[in-house]
């Protein structure tokens, strides 16, 4: 049984995402790509996590900048995983982590490092989820 799962770095200005090829016993696999921030670029990573075939995707609440990418993935990524022949349960999942739940090892500043906590978090099912309120996850 295997499972892709995309975490995704969140800048102001950049998109750090690495999409995993997780096999039940064993090691992580990564696939690597940076993306910037305005509406076209966010399409693309809709379109390229389609392509990568990723079921879930994972990403930290980095002050306000998660929001518009969260937007973007619920209208170009996540409709298509669910609709799609063969959609598992969790096809099409975004999960919005505590920053802090993912971090990295203090003082290696390496931008996909920081992504790679994400999705094996997410994999083995301990993330810390974000409080929002609702309406933070709707688009202004």
């Amino acid at each position: 049984m295997s499972s892709r799962i995309a975490g995704i770095d969140v800048h102001k200005r950049a998109l750090v995402v690495v999409v995993s090829n997780v096999e039940v016993e064993s090691e992580f696999q990564f696939e690597r790509r940076m993306f910037g921030g305005n509406p076209e670029q966010l399409r693309l990573l809709g379109a390229w996590l389609l392509e990568q075939e990723a079921e879930e995707a994972v990403m930290e609440s980095t002050a306000q900048y998660w929001k518009p990418v969260w937007g973007a993935l619920e209208r170009y990524w996540k409709p298509i995983r669910e609709k799609r022949e063969g959609a598992k349960r969790r096809s099409g999942t975004l999960h919005l982590a505590q920053a802090q739940s993912n971090r990295g090892q203090r003082g290696r500043k390496k931008d996909f490092a920081d992504a790679e906590p994400s999705c094996r978090s997410c994999r083995h099912r301990i993330l810390n989820p974000a409080k929002h309120r609702r309406s933070d996850f709707r688009p202004r």
